[in-house]
């Protein structure tokens, strides 16, 4: 048989019953095939020995294969494009390998191709491609686009086949799930998004993949090279294009990020933040601004419980109604600073990694804070005027001491950021007119009053000191 494509791995409910265990969620993948001869018996197993004329009947018939719970483990051995010898061991019968069709009503034609179950016990080897003289060498796995061939495609298009380097990999947000399949070791209701390129600093694509009723696949890991099978590509509001994952959909990790070469993760460009303001999301997702930091706007330090997820003081969970026992817990931060770089000002939003980089603190400093927190568990201040204020005791040594810290030239310095596009900064601000503010400013004895955009909404993902300029 050669291997027209494969759906990815998923927990579907089969309705199939092995001995000792109950129908419901099972793991399980399809493949659609077309065999290229009549089914054979052999005295021993052939393996993967060269295809014989006996093999072959000049006609072709697609099947399609279903792999259910350990019949999974074939998965990353097959590969669209390729051809294979399907052995049933310990028979003689060759009705074993024929499919079954969806029986239809009469006057009904249906158009589905047969169905073959394939079992634990059954064996599967690799054959060579046939000769180009042969009539097999025809078959031809689907196409596999570039990056830039997926950005630049017509939009009539929905399934692509793609393939590239990952760049970056961000988790979007953890659900809950409903079903608990037996044995089942994976993360529920995860959601990621990556970033995949093809060269250095090259066109970038953003691949959503909801991992909801699917295996976690190993090696997103930024660097490998990952080929994508059967996604949808999408458009968004603005007119950019980013491609999702479907139930049909699998991906392959192809190769293996090398830490001699450079890789798609290497800084990007410099964009100046005026220019990112007017473009939007049409000018890029990922850039690298120089600016300096005027002043912290907003910062949130607390501890919470590790199951629950409220604060968490004096080594136990807060909640009362019902009450947590859990006896762990997590520490978070959040802080958003002004930025500007001459052209322009951003409103940066900086996550727990890189607090620590912008209120230019050591790591015994930082996790020293991190232990003064414990007592109260949640530390919430933000800027009125000139300083920061919190909204509880104002005479609490620790928020002085962020007071200095934040008004401080050890922050309020010069940085090079790595920073994505916010999502609500995604719409050009030509388009963002309607959200615009009047703001009043006065210049010695006179006042002007100007209409002006909301500031542009980033998230640092990297700081890098002046000192690591190119």
């Amino acid at each position: 048989m050669c291997v027209e494509g494969k759906e990815g791995v998923a927990w579907r409910n089969e309705g199939i019953a092995c001995e000792g265990e109950e129908a419901g969620l099972s793991l399980c993948f399809s493949v659609r095939a077309d065999l290229i001869g009549q089914i054979q018996r052999w005295g021993r197993d052939p393996r993967n020995c060269p295809l014989q004329e006996r093999e072959t009947d000049g006609q072709t018939r697609t099947v399609e294969l279903l792999f259910v719970r350990s019949s999974v483990r074939w998965f990353p051995l097959i590969q669209a494009g390729s051809f294979y010898r399907l052995i049933a061991p310990n028979t003689q019968d060759p009705s074993v390998l024929i499919g079954c069709r969806v029986a239809g009503r009469s006057g009904v034609v249906l158009h589905t191709n047969p169905s073959l179950l394939v079992r634990s016990d059954w064996r599967i080897h690799t054959l060579t491609h046939p000769l180009l003289t042969t009539p097999y060498s025809q078959f031809v796995s689907q196409k596999v686009m570039s990056v830039a061939e997926v950005l630049d495609c017509s939009s009539g298009v929905d399934l692509v086949s793609f393939h590239g380097v990952i760049s970056q990999r961000i988790t979007l947000q953890r659900g809950t799930t409903t079903h608990t399949p037996t044995q089942r070791d994976v993360e529920a209701g995860l959601s990621v998004r990556l970033t995949v390129c093809v060269e250095p600093r090259g066109r970038s694509l953003q691949v959503y993949l909801d991992l909801s009723l699917t295996p976690y696949p190993p090696g997103l890991v930024p660097g490998n090279t990952v080929q994508f099978t059967s996604f949808q590509r999408r458009l968004s509001r603005v007119g950019g294009v980013y491609c999702r994952s479907v139930p049909v959909s699998c991906l392959t990790i192809m190769a293996l990020g090398k830490t001699d070469t450079q890789s798609c993760d290497s800084p990007p460009p410099i964009i100046l933040l005026g220019v990112w303001a007017l473009a939007g999301a049409e000018q890029c997702i990922l850039g690298r601004v120089r600016g300096h930091v005027v002043c912290v706007l907003y910062l949130q330090l607390q501890w919470t419980c590790s199951l629950c997820g409220s604060i968490y003081t004096q080594e136990r969970c807060t909640r009362s109604q019902p009450p947590c026992n859990s006896t762990s817990a997590v520490f978070q931060a959040e802080a958003k600073a002004a930025v500007e770089d001459g052209s322009g000002e951003a409103h940066i939003w900086f996550s727990c990694p890189v607090i620590s980089g912008l209120l230019g603190l050591a790591m015994p400093q930082w996790e020293g804070l991190q232990r003064s927190l414990r007592v109260r568990g949640h530390l919430r201040v933000y800027t009125r005027g000139r300083s920061l204020v919190c909204d509880v005791d104002a005479d609490d040594p620790l928020l002085h001491y962020l007071s200095c810290v934040c008004s401080s030239s050890t922050v309020c310095r010069p940085l090079t950021l790595i920073c994505t596009l916010h999502t609500r900064s995604h719409t050009p601000a030509a388009r963002r007119e309607d959200s615009a503010q009047l703001k009043r400013f006065t210049r010695g004895d006179r006042e002007f009053v100007t209409r002006m955009p909301p500031p542009l909404q980033l998230t640092c993902t990297h700081i890098l000191e002046e000192r690591e300029r190119d």
